[in-house]
């Protein structure tokens, strides 16, 4: 027989939904130390989060009855997205921040074809490593480790979501089989794909591995040809710690003229004519909309060069679509780092120390001024980040 209090547990799910809305909506937070940087951040979050559990939520409702206890639970799940987002006003009440915006919503099916930023992120494609060196065919000639890199990053700019560099030397992995486990030395705290991004000026890293790249026999009863499978695992990594931040294996075949011929220079128009060719490059091109759909929308962060007084140079200017006026949020790591139960480190938390506003833009870089300061000031160095609001 059922117990009593388990016979009175019960779900309740409900859905609502209704089509995309431009709402207004506002969201306060404490100001605490007279930071009105962080303040407004934590303030303008709470607001979008409350655009978006207006438009599109799931609710989940749970009661169970014990003798003498009766338990509720009750959690709203946001299922839309935000854009177009315009601050109406902004005002300080008894130590407290309220912020009001008006904001379009969107289903959660839209959200990734809608976004829409005023900054362009960098990605650098690093070498794509083959785990099975030996797949490639005596007579080829061609790095293929060496030209993905290459041939990636201008397929990336093709698609004109993002910026892209690359370096056809790194492999940023211990070995192909392990990734996307990095190496770093046991005194050395920043990844291959920090120093990367850094040293290329760049917000994330595009890296792969080639799993297959094998020439087999294929067979029936009216035919028989030689087939290459062509597959990369690509993965994306913060530029910032290091951390893959999506994954994705993309897989295509190429039947009869297997080889890649040596006499057509990689990425012209006889070398895509060719059939192994042109099924490389569709593989590319793959890899390419895929990063681009998923970094186009990710944070946009700079770096600081130098300081002098209030001004701070900045890392990124004009090619990165920065204007004057636009704000950015210094923000630095909370020491120490969250570890997991077993004591390993999971990453540091970031948090925003204070405001600055782009003051000039330059092709390459640009000058940012401080408006809003914590008690005690911010002293900056080369290096700080600096995320885009």
């Amino acid at each position: 027989m059922v117990p009593r209090w388990l016979a009175g547990a019960l779900c309740l799910f409900a859905f609502v939904s209704t089509a995309a809305a431009e709402v207004l909506v506002e969201g306060s937070a404490p100001v605490v130390d007279n930071d009105i940087g962080r303040a407004r951040e934590l303030a303008t979050r709470r607001a979008l989060a409350r655009a978006a559990e207006s438009h599109a939520a799931t609710v989940s409702a749970q009661s169970s009855a014990r003798p003498n206890v009766t338990q509720e639970l009750v959690q709203v799940a946001a299922s839309a997205c935000t854009r177009n987002v315009h601050p109406v006003s902004e005002t300080v009440r008894d130590g407290e921040l309220t912020v009001v915006l008006r904001v379009t919503v969107l289903d959660q099916g839209d959200c990734r074809s809608s976004c829409q930023r005023s900054t362009i992120n960098r990605v650098v494609v690093t070498r794509f490593a083959l785990e099975f060196p030996e797949q490639m065919l005596p007579a080829e000639k061609i790095s293929v480790s060496t030209v993905s890199a290459v041939e990636t990053a201008k397929m990336i700019g093709k698609v004109g979501r993002l910026l892209a560099d690359y370096d056809d030397v790194l492999i940023p992995y211990r070995s192909p089989a392990r990734a996307p486990e990095s190496y770093s030395g046991p005194t050395d705290k920043e990844t291959p794909f920090a120093k990367l991004a850094k040293d290329r000026r760049g917000q994330y890293v595009l890296a792969g591995v080639y799993r297959d790249f094998g020439v087999r026999k294929k067979s029936s009863l009216f035919w028989s040809s030689n087939c290459r499978r062509m597959e990369i695992e690509a993965f994306l990594h913060d530029g910032i710690n290091g951390a893959a931040l999506a994954r994705r294996t993309f897989v295509r075949e190429v039947c009869g003229d297997v080889g890649f011929d040596n006499k057509y220079p990689v990425g012209s128009a006889a070398f895509y004519a060719n059939d192994p060719g042109r099924t490389w490059g569709l593989l590319l091109v793959d890899v390419a909309r895929w990063a681009s759909d998923e970094a186009a929308c990710l944070p946009f962060v700079t770096r600081v060069l130098k300081t002098d007084g209030a001004l701070i140079y900045v890392d990124a200017g004009a090619e990165s679509r920065l204007s004057a006026g636009d704000t950015l949020s210094v923000q630095t790591w909370r020491e120490p780092p969250v570890r997991a139960i077993t004591g390993a480190p999971l990453g540091q938390e970031k948090y925003p120390r204070a405001t600055a506003v782009i003051k000039s833009v330059y092709p390459a870089f640009a000058i940012a001024e401080l408006i809003e300061t914590p008690k005690g000031g911010v002293l900056l160095k080369p290096g700080d980040l600096l995320y885009a609001q």
